[in-house]
C-alpha cells in the first residue's frame, strides 16, 4: 500500500449526515487503486470537540463497514498547520482489504488467520 503521496481528503461537517459521509468514504475507497483513503479531520478546539468529530466519523464508518465488511480504519494524531499556525489534527486512514491466503492483495501489510 502506497501511503506517501496518497491524496488527503476533507469532508464538510457543517451539514453532517452519517449516511452521506459513509457513501463519500466508500466512493473514496472505490476511486483508489489500492483501496486506501486518507482523511484529515478538521482542527479541534478542545478534547470535547475532538470527541464529537471522532464520533461523527465513527458513526459514518460503522455504516460503511456494515455495507463492506472488509473495511478497516486507523485513527492517528498528526501535527499540521491551520491558518499558518501549528495545530493537532486527527488523520483517518480507511482501507478495504481483499484477502488471499491471509494477506491483503493491496500490500497493506495486515494479515489474518486462515482456516486450517
Amino acid at each position: 500500500m502506497k501511503v506517501p503521496g496518497t491524496p488527503v481528503h476533507h469532508f464538510n461537517l457543517d451539514d453532517y449526515d452519517p449516511a452521506e459521509c459513509a457513501a463519500w468514504m466508500l466512493r473514496l475507497i472505490d476511486d483508489s487503486p489500492d483501496k486506501l483513503a486518507i482523511i484529515r479531520m478538521p482542527p479541534h478546539r478542545d478534547d470535547d470537540d475532538l470527541q464529537q468529530i471522532e464520533d461523527m466519523f465513527i458513526a459514518a464508518y460503522d455504516i460503511a463497514k456494515a455495507a463492506r465488511p472488509a473495511l478497516s480504519i486507523k485513527i492517528r494524531s498528526a501535527r499540521d498547520l491551520h491558518n499558518g499556525q501549528p495545530c493537532d489534527r486527527i488523520i483517518v486512514a480507511i482501507h478495504e482489504h481483499q484477502w488471499v491466503g491471509g494477506h491483503c492483495v493491496y500490500g497493506c501489510g495486515d494479515t489474518r488467520a486462515t482456516a486450517a
